[in-house]
């Protein structure tokens, strides 16, 4: 909710209805069986958005603003599982089948599977599926601020130490669109689109 270019974008009104609501409800159409938690800050800022989500049925981690990193961490231990995906909440037009690709791309040996390494997806229409256990064994120590505030480009980094699989469109240029909210003016865009 306290985006530096779009302050409450995550509960702008998108078709009719708020813009986590289609992030949530792509996620649901993709991966029905897959539980759904939305990861945010703890600051009052965020006490809209995590009062929305609960009230439409979905759990809601708190944690720190400014160290996603370990909010992911404090998150999925409350919430454990074997994998996290990890999807952005500005990003109301994921692609299902992208979703779909990222997810049965797990197997054991990958720490992360990623649309992001080698970019063939639309800016808004990445995920990136990361193993819990590979996620909860790095030395906080070793993260950058920019580690911190992003979650994988730690493991991007290490690629001789994790191993990283990259889920391609099959259509590079697909990477030159988007289709992310990051300003008004692009939840305009993509609100003119429809």
């Amino acid at each position: 909710m306290s985006s530096r270019r779009f302050p409450g974008k995550v509960l702008a009104p998108f078709r009719g209805r708020p813009v986590i609501w289609h992030v949530l409800e792509r996620l649901a159409q993709a991966l029905p069986d897959v539980p759904r938690v939305v990861v945010t800050s703890s600051e009052p800022s965020d006490d809209p958005l995590a009062a929305y989500v609960r009230e439409i049925g979905v759990d809601c981690f708190r944690g720190p603003l400014d160290d996603v990193f370990e909010r992911f961490r404090l998150g999925l231990r409350q919430h454990p599982g074997s994998w996290a995906l990890r999807i952005c909440a500005d990003s109301p037009l994921l692609d299902l089948g992208m979703l779909r690709a990222v997810v049965a791309a797990a197997a054991d040996g990958v720490d992360l599977v990623t649309t992001t390494l080698k970019r063939s997806f639309p800016m808004g229409s990445n995920a990136e599926l990361i193993r819990v256990a590979t996620l909860l064994a790095v030395d906080a120590g070793e993260l950058t601020d920019h580690d911190r505030e992003h979650v994988t480009p730690f493991f991007h980094r290490q690629a001789g130490r994790f191993r990283v699989v990259n889920v391609e469109s099959g259509d590079p240029k697909l990477a030159e669109t988007s289709v992310a909210v990051d300003t008004l003016e692009d939840l305009l865009k993509l609100e003119a689109a429809s």
